[in-house]
């Protein structure tokens, strides 16, 4: 028997041996829907062959948590065909659920380093005239590896190659928002416009960069040592050069957009907050009234009692989204600050970033970070 049919069974147990019990509580004027939100940064397999069990034990990192999630998201599909009262049928797929993640985890012990996948349980109310309304979470299960993607990061048997994460997703479109180029649909490492996609330093073209190597902080703030992140004195704009991740593994036009074309999209777009139950995202909408999503994705950053820096977070996830421009920073004018403090010479880059506790109508504000911090990126074409 395999794992799901296992904990389903296991489900289906729990539902005959609670039907008995007292249910003056449980809303029998509606039905509850459920279904999974995952945030993920590496690439998973969703698919029939996720349910194969053979060498559970010695398949891949990546392996493990792709079927543990793809079982998931089949024991939510076989919740709906559940029987009984609303509270029985939940406390059975909970059951399930946590069984799924146990099982991995002890099949994977989690580093609690890098957070590579999120999943979070949603109840909605599902009405008889088929409406579903009231959405808000009631279960999360967060994955950790020690080394997110593998490959030259080392480590682990975890991860996929940059050529898997950071693919073109099937799901791609080049929008039109009136603006003077094209706005990707949804951000590089995505699957999907509402998925967050990697996180990744500023002029990492590989997407591999984690540590932060080379990089110092005395009484003055950062100090640097390191060709990585574009080294020491980086070009001033790094669209559609060798530093240019989108352009590296996306091709065909696409790069980071830059400080100019980032402006546009903030300043000449309506940004709508848009938010069901908990969870929360803007869309951004152009001139011409077409629109994208933008998720808030939070960041990967430096954390000063961390032993070691820039492998902290992520901060803000579900909050505020940062986002690289292509541009560099040698000293930013008055009207904006920096980031994060670094010594006089230290050269940074511009990202934008938005707040959902502003709420709608916002304009993101533009600050410089420092170059080893791990941010989205929205890829832009030239139209």
């Amino acid at each position: 028997m395999n794992t799901i049919k296992k904990y389903l069974l296991i489900a289906a147990m729990l539902v005959a041996m609670s039907s008995c019990k007292d249910s003056e509580d449980v809303n029998t004027s509606s039905d509850y829907y459920y279904y999974l939100d995952i945030q993920t940064e590496v690439r998973l397999h969703l698919s029939e062959n996720a349910e194969d069990e053979k060498g559970m034990a010695t398949s891949t990192e990546l392996d493990r948590l792709s079927r543990t999630v793809y079982h998931m998201q089949q024991a939510v599909n076989e919740s709906k065909s559940m029987k009984g009262n609303n509270g029985v049928r939940e406390a059975a797929l909970l059951t399930t659920l946590d069984s799924l993640y146990r099982n991995y985890a002890d099949m994977n012990p989690m580093s609690k380093r890098y957070l590579v996948c999120y999943v979070k349980l949603i109840r909605c109310t599902l009405y008889p005239n088929g409406t579903i309304k009231d959405a808000q979470p009631i279960s999360y299960y967060s994955f950790w590896w020690e080394n997110p993607y593998g490959g030259n990061n080392g480590g682990n048997d975890g991860g996929s190659s940059s050529d898997d994460y950071l693919a073109k997703p099937d799901s791609l479109k080049a929008v039109d928002l009136g603006l003077s180029v094209l706005w990707a649909n949804c951000n590089i490492g995505a699957t999907l416009p509402r998925n967050y996609g990697a996180h990744l330093a500023w002029g990492d073209p590989t997407g591999m960069l984690w540590s932060g190597q080379g990089i110092g902080w005395n009484d003055n703030g950062y100090t640097w040592n390191t060709n990585n992140y574009g080294g020491n004195n980086p070009p001033a704009d790094i669209a559609e050069t060798t530093l240019d991740v989108v352009a590296a593994n996306w091709g065909e036009g696409w790069h980071i957009p830059s400080y100019s074309e980032a402006k546009e999209l903030c300043e000449q777009c309506q940004w709508k907050l848009q938010t069901w139950g908990d969870i929360k995202w803007y869309e951004v909408i152009g001139p011409n009234d077409n629109s994208i999503v933008m998720p808030l994705t939070g960041m990967y950053g430096d954390d000063v009692n961390a032993t070691h820096r820039f492998q902290a977070g992520p901060y803000g996830v579900g909050e505020r989204g940062y986002y690289w421009t292509s541009s560099s920073c040698v000293t930013p004018s008055p009207a904006e600050q920096r980031g994060y403090g670094v010594n006089e010479g230290v050269v940074t880059a511009w990202c934008f970033r938005f707040n959902s506790n502003d709420g709608d109508g916002l304009t993101p504000v533009f600050v410089d970070y420092v170059r080893a911090m791990h941010m989205s990126i929205r890829p832009v074409k030239d139209k």
